[in-house]
């Protein structure tokens, strides 16, 4: 199996029993990355709902930190059985507590009022700004190849703690694996996993950690809005910026924008982030 169908398949959770699902565990070895407890939040919300509703947001917020390396007991209970929404709470447990709860809505579309903001100048960056990931975003290792990686993401603006930059920042994702067809629902599902990434780190951007401090963060919530389809065999962009940091909190959003200018989804989270003396 190769490692974009690893990565696509640790999305997907499998039934055990009524509205009861088992999620993979993080292969990372030192945390649960968000974006992989909210795709499963989402894959189980979707089997527990009718087939010609759409998926429409997530909102979610991390209880408490994963254990990596143990699956993920996942609960899913009927909030409102609408005509036009219908919406879940979605209860993600380890060893019996709840480390990640969500509220996931699908909407019977149907043809209104659109409108989209328009996407702002794109480039995308150089080949030499390119990460190449395995699955569980984990850096793909030196002694390893392109054919190993699963995700290709892309910065022009790198982050720098030692200076202050500006609150923005443009992240491209792209699955790394062309000869690989996904279903609509797995891109889907993809780019749920990529808005997590990097996210907090822009509301980080403007301060400055020296090197007698040590960071503090972790997120606290994610949202997330879903209006076009994601298809990340080509490139996606995701536009971010942080409208505040206050009180050890910080505010970071973004918009998913297609290669050719489409809004895919809109994201928002906020994240605890402290800087401690290092003594």
């Amino acid at each position: 199996m190769s490692p974009l169908a690893r990565l696509v398949q640790s999305l997907q959770v499998t039934a055990d029993k009524d509205r009861h699902f088992i999620g993979q565990p993080s292969t990372n070895d030192f945390h649960v990355y968000g974006g992989l407890i909210l795709s499963q939040a989402i894959d189980a919300a979707r089997q527990c709902s009718p087939s010609n509703y759409a998926l429409q947001s997530l909102h979610g917020q991390f209880l408490r930190p994963g254990i990596a390396k143990e699956n993920i007991q996942i609960r899913v209970d009927d909030l409102k059985d609408g005509r036009r929404f219908k919406i879940f709470n979605v209860y993600c447990e380890q060893q019996g507590k709840t480390i990640f709860f969500a509220t996931v809505t699908f909407h019977l579309p149907e043809q209104s009022f659109e409108h989209t903001r328009k996407a702002p100048a794109l480039s995308l960056p150089a080949e030499d700004k390119a990460t190449l990931f395995i699955d569980r975003m984990t850096p793909l290792p030196e002694d390893k190849t392109r054919d190993d990686a699963a995700l290709e993401v892309r910065i022009e603006d790198i982050n720098k703690f030692d200076i202050e930059l500006k609150p923005e920042q443009i992240t491209w994702f792209k699955t790394a694996d062309d000869t690989l067809a996904l279903t609509h629902w797995q891109q889907t599902l993809l780019l749920a996993y990529c808005s997590d990434w990097n996210l907090p780190t822009v509301a980080l951007r403007p301060h400055i950690i020296t090197e007698d401090q040590k960071l503090k963060a972790a997120s606290l919530d994610h949202s997330i809005w879903f209006y076009q389809q994601a298809q990340l065999d080509n490139w996606a962009a995701h536009v971010k910026d942080s409208p505040a940091a206050q009180g050890g909190r910080g505010h970071s959003r973004g918009l998913f924008y297609s290669a050719t200018g489409d809004l895919l989804a809109c994201v928002n989270q906020e994240s605890f982030m402290v800087a401690v003396d290092k003594s």
